[in-house]
C-alpha cells in the first residue's frame, strides 16, 4: 500500500509565545499522511475517495492533543468559535418541537408554551423574586397555542414556528407546567427536537439546540421547603445535599434531576434537543414548575465541533473516517502541545473530494 507524505506542503501553523525551556515540545515533526488504494487516490492536491469508503490517516510525531474536523456541516474548523450568523445569510429560520405525554389519561390545560421579547430575565439567585415575576409578567405570547397542545396519552405532536420576524431581537422561551386536577395523575411531558434551524444562502443549515438555550427550571412548588414532601430518591442526585446530608434549598428551587423525581425537569439529553418533566402518581400532589430560557438571538448557532482523537494520556497513530455524502470538504487536524510553561499549536488542512 502506497503512502503519500504530502501534507507538509499544505499545512498552516501558528504558535503562542513560548519560553526556551526543556519542557518545550516541538511540533515540526508532526505530520499526517493518507493511505491510498483503489478507492482512495491523491493527485498532489486533492484526496479523492468513493462515498462510504473509510479514509485512513496516519499521524506522525507525538503531539499532546489532536482534534479532527471533517469539514462537514457542523464540523468546520473555521466555525469552532462561531456563535452567531450574519442575518443577511439566513433565508429561513424555524423553531421546532415535538411533544409526547405518558403515564396518564387525558389531561387538558396541563401546561403552556410561551415566548416574549420583553421578559426581563430570571434573577437565578432570588427564588421568591423569580416566582413573583413569573406570576406577574403579562407579556407572554403563546409559542404553541393552548388548544393545539396534546391532551391524550402516548400521542406525539409536532410544531414549527417561523422565526424570521424575530431576527436581531432577544427572545425568551418558557414552558409553564400548571397541573390543576388532584383526581388525575400528572403525566410525564416529553419534549424533543427542540431547536432553531437557520437555512443559509449557501444551501447549508445551522442548528441551535436546547442545550445552548440556557434553560433554567423554577420549581415553584419548592418555595417553602419545610412544607415540601421530599422524595427519598432525591438524595441520589449529586448536588442536592451537603456533606452533612442537609438539603441545599437553592438546588431544589432551580434544580434538575438525572433520575425520575416526580414534577422535576430532566435536561440530561438537552444536547440532542430533548428533555422532560416527570410524571406524578395519583395522590402525590400537584407540582407547578417553569422552564425558562436565557435571552436567545435567533441568528445564534452552536459552535462547530471536532472529534478529540488524542490527549496527553493516550497514544495515537492513525484514524479512519468515512464520508457518506458526495461533495468537497476541507478536513482539518488541529494538533497542540501544552504545559504550564509552553503552548504551541499547528493546523494541518487537506481537501477531500467525495464522489
Amino acid at each position: 500500500m502506497k503512502t503519500y507524505n504530502w501534507l507538509f506542503l499544505t499545512l498552516a501553523a501558528f504558535s503562542s509565545v513560548a519560553c526556551n525551556d526543556e519542557l518545550e515540545k516541538d511540533l515540526k515533526d508532526v505530520s499526517v499522511t493518507v493511505e491510498t488504494n483503489d478507492n482512495v487516490t491523491y493527485d498532489g492536491k486533492v484526496i479523492t475517495v468513493a462515498k462510504g469508503t473509510p479514509v485512513k490517516f496516519n499521524i506522525g510525531g507525538e503531539p499532546d492533543n489532536i482534534t479532527f474536523f471533517s469539514g462537514e456541516t457542523g464540523h468546520n474548523f473555521d466555525y469552532r468559535e462561531r456563535v452567531t450568523i450574519d442575518p443577511s445569510q439566513i433565508v429561513s429560520s424555524k423553531l421546532t418541537v415535538e411533544i409526547n405525554t405518558q403515564y396518564s389519561g387525558a389531561y387538558d390545560n396541563l401546561f403552556s408554551m410561551y415566548m416574549s421579547e420583553e421578559f426581563p430575565g430570571l434573577y437565578k439567585d432570588d427564588f421568591p423574586g423569580d416566582c413573583q415575576q413569573l406570576k406577574d409578567f403579562t407579556g407572554w405570547t403563546e409559542w404553541v397555542k393552548q388548544e393545539e397542545l396534546p391532551v391524550e396519552p402516548s400521542k406525539t405532536v409536532s410544531y414549527e414556528m417561523d422565526m424570521m420576524s424575530h431576527l436581531g431581537k432577544n427572545i425568551t422561551l418558557a414552558i409553564h407546567v400548571h397541573p390543576h386536577d388532584l383526581t388525575k395523575q400528572q403525566p410525564r411531558l416529553n419534549f424533543s427536537k427542540v431547536k432553531i434551524t437557520n437555512e443559509l444562502t449557501n444551501g447549508s443549515a445551522v442548528e441551535l439546540y436546547a442545550s445552548n438555550m440556557g434553560f433554567t427550571p423554577v420549581n415553584v412548588w419548592s418555595s417553602d421547603v419545610s412544607s415540601v414532601e421530599i422524595d427519598p430518591n432525591l438524595s441520589k442526585n449529586t448536588g442536592y445535599y451537603d456533606t452533612n446530608n442537609n438539603l441545599i434549598e437553592s438546588a431544589l428551587w432551580y434544580g434538575t434531576v438525572t433520575n425520575n423525581i416526580w414534577g422535576m425537569w430532566n435536561l440530561s439529553n438537552a444536547s440532542t434537543g430533548s428533555f422532560y418533566v416527570h410524571s406524578a402518581a395519583l395522590g402525590k400532589g400537584l407540582r407547578e414548575s417553569w422552564l425558562v430560557s436565557d435571552y436567545l438571538v435567533i441568528n445564534a448557532c452552536s459552535p462547530d465541533t471536532g472529534v478529540a482523537l488524542k490527549n496527553m494520556t493516550n497514544r495515537f497513530s492513525s484514524y479512519e473516517y468515512t464520508y457518506n455524502e458526495v461533495g468537497t470538504y476541507r478536513a482539518t487536524f488541529y494538533v497542540s502541545n501544552e504545559n504550564y510553561k509552553h503552548s504551541e499549536s499547528k493546523i494541518i488542512n487537506m481537501v477531500i473530494n467525495v464522489k
